[in-house]
């Protein structure tokens, strides 16, 4: 009996062994962010497209930390590859940060630099602590970061720091292929380039989609992505658009005024970038439209009241519309605004993802070629 009793108390030792030790806990550190919440997402990429996501847990930020244990979620792998949303109490702060979750494992997080990153004079400090996966991650992200922070003292230095952040990406994955998030993290950054650009990352993005491991739903996600940016930039060489005006009538390029350029501007009433630029299109239009210049505005605000509203209250001297915003940065392929277009008369766009002193430069030349 007393034999039976030590070998039932052994079997229940290592039940409960097993148990926590898959268990898997999270500790959020933030010294800055002394109220919020953390909620922790997990979507795979049939979800996303389908703009669903799981949210597996949520909690609060109390004193500068937030805690949770997951003893309920199902790992597919070792690792679970899920984002953190974090916002602060007063709703002043609020961001997202790649989430390597292992299974059975602590992983801490330290965060830092806040008030820098809502001036926007620098990206977050994140820090991952735990295992030997989860620290190989960490460096890896950081590294990536770092180069950011060169492009954004130096512009000049894009080339050097894109071959640098290719060839940490191209490492990182040859080491963990099965990775969501490192494919989650180039696929952001895809879709910031220009598919014509000489980038070593985009060349990286085209080289990886030679050969996909069957099973890999992050590396078939990003090679579908980049399939259809390249499709969607071959399309939309031609203007083509169907938007509004303040009286709800139906415009099309078709109805744009005689010209020998259009500049068609996709914009909206809340981005402050777009509103600094009217000033500078005024101008412009002062100059070029007598020799045959046309200026389209096209919001792609969620909502015609926000747009309605501020062009009342600013009204221009050309065609301001009101658009589809989901279907035009699908068709034009554009995810930042202002994204600005020129086509020529015959409807073919020219020139594209124009900013700033490049319009000027980009009419100017047109111009003087004839």
């Amino acid at each position: 009996m007393k034999k039976i009793s030590l070998l039932l108390t052994l079997f229940i030792t290592l039940i409960i062994f097993n148990s926590c030790s898959s268990k898997s806990e999270l500790i959020v550190e933030i010294p800055e962010l002394a109220q919020g919440e953390i909620a922790i997402i997990y979507a795979t990429p049939d979800q996303i497209e389908q703009q669903l996501q799981d949210t597996l847990k949520t909690a609060q930020i109390v004193s500068g930390k937030a805690q949770i244990i997951f003893d309920t979620i199902s790992f597919d792998k070792k690792i679970k590859d899920c984002t953190m949303i974090i916002s602060s109490a007063s709703n002043q702060f609020a961001t997202t940060i790649p989430l390597p979750l292992e299974k059975g494992e602590t992983l801490t997080i330290k965060i830092s630099g806040i008030d820098k990153y809502i001036k926007r004079e620098d990206f977050l400090k994140t820090t991952y602590s735990g295992s030997k996966k989860v620290e190989s991650f960490s460096k890896f992200y950081n590294d990536l970061m770092e180069q950011n922070r060169l492009l954004i003292k130096n512009p000049e230095t894009s080339k050097d720091v894109y071959t640098k952040q290719s060839e940490l990406y191209k490492t990182y994955i040859s080491e963990n292929s099965e990775s969501g998030l490192v494919y989650s993290l180039l696929i952001g950054q895809l879709m910031q380039f220009k598919l014509n650009d000489q980038n070593p990352i985009i060349d990286l993005c085209s080289n990886l989609c030679l050969s996909v491991e069957e099973g890999n739903i992050w590396a078939s996600y990003l090679c579908r992505i980049l399939a259809e940016r390249q499709k969607r930039a071959f399309s939309s060489s031609i203007l083509s658009f169907n938007a509004i005006d303040k009286d709800e009538k139906e415009y099309t390029e078709k109805d744009i005024k005689p010209h020998k350029y259009v500049l068609v501007c996709f914009w909206a009433s809340w981005c402050k970038p777009c509103k600094e630029e009217l000033p500078q299109l005024k101008k412009l239009y002062e100059k070029y439209n007598s020799k045959g210049l046309e200026i389209v505005n096209i919001s792609v605000d969620l909502q015609p009241i926000e747009w309605l509203e501020f062009t009342k209250a600013n009204p221009l001297p050309w065609l301001s519309l009101w658009g589809n915003g989901h279907e035009l940065t699908a068709k034009y392929d554009f995810q930042t605004i202002p994204f600005n277009i020129i086509a020529d008369k015959d409807g073919k766009v020219i020139k594209r993802e124009l900013y700033g002193e490049e319009i000027d430069k980009a009419i100017e030349e047109l111009f003087n070629e004839e």
